[in-house]
C-alpha cells in the first residue's frame, strides 16, 4: 500500500473539490483503496440499464454532470457494475406512482384500462406521492413536482433521483427514497457519486469488520470513542434498505455508524490495510477475532521484484524453457514507412513479417493501421484506419498473423493494458492482459507451433503467448528491457540495459499444456449445465488452474468448485472437466495441487453416477499420490480413495 490516507481530514478534501474538475476526488478516492482502470471500452452503457415505456419525459433536458459521469474514465461502475449492484436509468424516468411504489411491468396491466386516461394520469405532478407539496426540496407554488430517477439498489428497496425542476441545473441534488418518503441524499449528483464508490468500493478492496447490533448495544461507551476519535467525511448520511447512517475517517480506515431499525451492523469498518482496521478496533475497544475480519475479494496481482536484466552466454531457465544462445547481435531493424515516422506524437511503430501491415501509437492512446502493398511498404501505404485503444501513451506495439487469412495489431501502453485488434473487425473490446506498469515492449512471430506473442513490462516480467491455445508463459527476466524481438525460428532476442540477449525457446517446456488448452477447445461446453447456468466459464477456468501464477490458479480451482461440486444430479459439466483436472493434477509444477485434487475428490462425492465414474477412470493415474510428500496431498488423496468407493446398491 501506498503513502497513508487520513480519511479524517476528507471533509477538507470535499470542501477543495470546489471549483475543480467534478471527478477527480472520484478518480482518487478509487484509486486509493485499489481500484484500477481495467482497460479496454465499458461494459456497461447508459442505454444498457433499466428503461420503462412509461414515465419518460424526453422535453426534460439530463443534467450535464449525469452525461458526463457516464463519459468519464473514472465511471468505475461502468466497467465494473458488479462492484455496486444497482440498476442504471437511461433516460432518467419520472416519479409519479400515487403509492410511492415503483412502476410495475408493462405485462401486468390489465388491457381493458383506458390507456390514455392512466397515462395522463401518471403523467400528473399533482400525484407524485412520497413529494408533498410542504416539502422542503421545492417552494409551494412549484408547478413540476417531480423526480427523475437515475439508479436503484438491485432490489429496488431504495431509488436515487433529481427533481425534474432541477433538469436543468447542471449538477442538481440528488434525493432518496426510504420508508418516510424522499429525503435529501446529496448535494449534487457528483458528490452522490462519490459518496456511492465509498460506500461499495471498500468492501470489495479492503480489510472489513461488520459489529453487530448487540455487541454496540451492549457497549455505549463504543459510539462515544467513535465520535471522540474519528471525524465526519463532510457527506449527508446514506440512506438505503431502511438504514442511515454516517461515515467517519481516520488514518487509512472509513467507519459507517448505521443508525435506525434497518442497520443490522451499526458499524461497518473499512481498513486500507489489515494495520489500520485493527488501530480501529483497538481505539473503539471492540472484541474480534480474526475469522470477524473480512479480507479483500480483490487483491491485484503483485509486481515481479527483479534486478535489472542480465544474461551471459549459456544460462538457462530453471525449467529448461529457454537458454541463451548468443549475447551483442541484434535483427536487423526494420524499415518504418515515411506516414508512420511522420506521424504526429507518434510513440510506437510496428510492421508484420511481411511489411504488408503497418501500426503506430501516439500519445493520445490511438492506434493507427495502415494497409501496405510489398512494394509501397517502405514508401507511402494506404490511408490509416484509427481507433482510441487506450486512455494512456501507447507504448509498444506489434504486427500478427492469427492465420492465413487475418492480420492483427496488438498494442501496449503506459498503464500496462494490452489490446488486441483484428484489422477485419472491430478491436476486441476487453483487455487482452493487464498488469500495474508499463508495458515497455512487444513482438510477434510464426513459429512452428503457430502463431505467438511476446510482452514485457516495466518490472521485467515477460509473457509468451501461444495464440492457437491461448497457453502463456511466465518469463522473469529482469528489468530494463527496451526491445523483444520473436523470430519463426524460435528464438527471442531481448535487448536490455548491456544490450541484446538471443534466446532459444523450447515451445515444449515454454507451454506444456498447449495440447490440454486446445482438447478442452474441443468440447462444446456450451451443450453442459454447471451451477450458474452453461458450462462456457469452465474451460478457460481450467486453463487457468495451469497457470504458474499461484494465485491464479488457486482462484481458478476456487471458481470451478463453485460451478462443479454440487449435490444437484442437474449439473452435468464435471464429468467432462474431469480428465482435464486429473491431467494437471499430475503436474509436479501445478501451483494449486492439494485444492485441485479436493475438487476432483469432492466432484465424486455426489448423487451423479457420471461424475462418480469419470473419477473413477482417472483414478489409477492418481493413485501414486498416497506417497506424496505433502501430507496435505497424502490427505486429500485419501479422500478420493474414500468418494470412488462402492456404494450400497452400486454393481
Amino acid at each position: 500500500m501506498a503513502e497513508m490516507i487520513d480519511y479524517g481530514r476528507f471533509a477538507e478534501r470535499l470542501r477543495r473539490q470546489q471549483g475543480r474538475s467534478r471527478w477527480e476526488l472520484l478518480d482518487a478516492v478509487q484509486r486509493e483503496w485499489g481500484y484500477e482502470d481495467p482497460g479496454g471500452e465499458p461494459v456497461a452503457s447508459r442505454w444498457g440499464g433499466e428503461n420503462s415505456a412509461y414515465g419518460i419525459d424526453e422535453s426534460l433536458p439530463v443534467p450535464a454532470a449525469l452525461a458526463e459521469w457516464w463519459d468519464s474514465p473514472a465511471n468505475s461502475f461502468s466497467f465494473r457494475p458488479r462492484l455496486y449492484w444497482t440498476h442504471t436509468q437511461w433516460p432518467p424516468s419520472i416519479w409519479v406512482d400515487e403509492y410511492g411504489e415503483r412502476d410495475v411491468d408493462e405485462d401486468d396491466y390489465d388491457d381493458s384500462r383506458d390507456e390514455d386516461a392512466e397515462d395522463e394520469a401518471r403523467l400528473d405532478p399533482s400525484r407524485a406521492d412520497g413529494l408533498p407539496k410542504d416539502n422542503p426540496f421545492l417552494p409551494p407554488d412549484a408547478p413540476d413536482r417531480r423526480i427523475c430517477i437515475f439508479m436503484s439498489e438491485y432490489q429496488y428497496c431504495n431509488q436515487w433521483g433529481y427533481l425534474a425542476a432541477e433538469a436543468s441545473h447542471p449538477d442538481p441534488r440528488v434525493l432518496v427514497s426510504t420508508g418516510s418518503g424522499w429525503q435529501l441524499q446529496s448535494r449534487s449528483l457528483s458528490e452522490f457519486f462519490l459518496q456511492l464508490a465509498l460506500e461499495r468500493l471498500p468492501g470489495t478492496y479492503g480489510w472489513t469488520l461488520k459489529v453487530r447490533r448487540p455487541d454496540v448495544a451492549g457497549s455505549p461507551a463504543v459510539l462515544e470513542r467513535l465520535t471522540a476519535s474519528y471525524r465526519e467525511l463532510g457527506l449527508l448520511p446514506w440512506q438505503e434498505l431502511g438504514c442511515d447512517a454516517l461515515m467517519y475517517g481516520g488514518p487509512d480506515a472509513l467507519i459507517s455508524h448505521g443508525r435506525g431499525p434497518g442497520a443490522d451492523f451499526p458499524l461497518v469498518i473499512h481498513g486500507r490495510t489489515r494495520e489500520a482496521l485493527l488501530k480501529v478496533v483497538e481505539t473503539l475497544g471492540i472484541d474480534c477475532a480474526d475469522k470477524d475480519i473480512k479480507p479483500p475479494s480483490e487483491v491485484p496481482e503483485p509486481l515481479e521484484e527483479l534486478g535489472p536484466l542480465a544474461l551471459t552466454d549459456g544460462d538457462t531457465d530453471d525449467r529448461g524453457r529457454w537458454r541463451v544462445d548468443s549475447t551483442g547481435s541484434a535483427p536487423a531493424a526494420v524499415t518504418v514507412p515515411a506516414a508512420l515516422r511522420a506521424l504526429p506524437d507518434r510513440t510506437a511503430t510496428a510492421l508484420d513479417e511481411d511489411a504488408t501491415l503497418a501500426a503506430a501509437g501516439d500519445a493520445e492512446g490511438r492506434v493507427h493501421v495502415w494497409e501496405c502493398t510489398v512494394e509501397a511498404a517502405a514508401d507511402e501505404p494506404s490511408a490509416a484506419v484509427s481507433r482510441q485503444l487506450h486512455r494512456a501513451p501507447v507504448t509498444a506495439l506489434a504486427c500478427v498473423r492469427p492465420d492465413d487469412a487475418h492480420r492483427a495489431v496488438v498494442s501496449g501502453d503506459a498503464h500496462g493494458v494490452v489490446r488486441y485488434w483484428r484489422t477485419d473487425r472491430d478491436p476486441r473490446p476487453l483487455p487482452f492482459d493487464r498488469r500495474r506498469t508499463a508495458v515497455t515492449a512487444l513482438t510477434a512471430a510464426v513459429l512452428a507451433t503457430g502463431p505467438a506473442l511476446a510482452c514485457a513490462w516495466a518490472d521485467g516480467l515477460v509473457r509468451v503467448w501461444d495464440l492457437a491455445s491461448g497457453s502463456v508463459a511466465r518469463l522473469r527476466l529482469g528489468t530494463g528491457i527496451t526491445d523483444l524481438a520473436l523470430q519463426s525460428d524460435g528464438t527471442l532476442c531481448v535487448t536490455g540495459p548491456s544490450g541484446p540477449v538471443t534466446l532459444r525457446l523450447d515451445t515444449e517446456r515454454l507451454w506444456p499444456h498447449r495440447e490440454l488448452e486446445l482438447r478442452l477447445k474441443d468440447v462444446d461446453w456450451g451443450s453442459y449445465w454447471s451451477a450458474r447456468g452453461p458450462a462456457h466459464a469452465v474451460p478457460d477456468l481450467i486453463g487457468k488452474v495451469a497457470s504458474d501464477h499461484k494465485k491464479t490458479a488457486m482462484d481458478a480451482v476456487h471458481d470451478l468448485y463453485r460451478l462443479l461440486v454440487s449435490k444437484s444430479s442437474g449439473l452435468t459439466a464435471a464429468a467432462p472437466a474431469v480428465p482435464f483436472l486429473a491431467e494437471l493434477m499430475t503436474d509436479p509444477d501445478n501451483q494449486a495441487r492439494p485444492t485441485l485434487l479436493l475438487l476432483i475428490a469432492d466432484i465424486a462425492d455426489c448423487e451423479s453416477a457420471e461424475n462418480r465414474a469419470a473419477v473413477r477412470a482417472v483414478l489409477p493415474a492418481l493413485r501414486h499420490l498416497h506417497d506424496d510428500p505433502l501430507p496435505s496431498i497424502r490427505w486429500a488423496a485419501a479422500e478420493l480413495e474414500k468418494h470412488c468407493a462402492p456404494r450400497p446398491g452400486e454393481a
